[in-house]
């Protein structure tokens, strides 16, 4: 269920404009959103939460 909550934030954000990415998802949580064919594919995905502010400001 977390996995649906993430989607649906994730929208609302994008719909204001907002840029989101997702660090250091659990893989138990991966593993639930493939299950559930949740495409994840938009989202910016990064290991660390340090790989993805090295990755904006660049």
């Amino acid at each position: 269920m977390a996995e649906r909550y993430l989607f649906d934030i994730y929208s609302v954000l994008r719909l204001q404009g907002i840029e989101v990415v997702m660090t250091s998802i659990r893989p138990e949580l991966a593993q639930t959103v493939v299950r559930n064919g949740i495409d994840f594919s938009s989202i910016k995905t990064y290991a660390t939460v340090k790989q993805a502010i090295a990755t904006q400001e660049s």
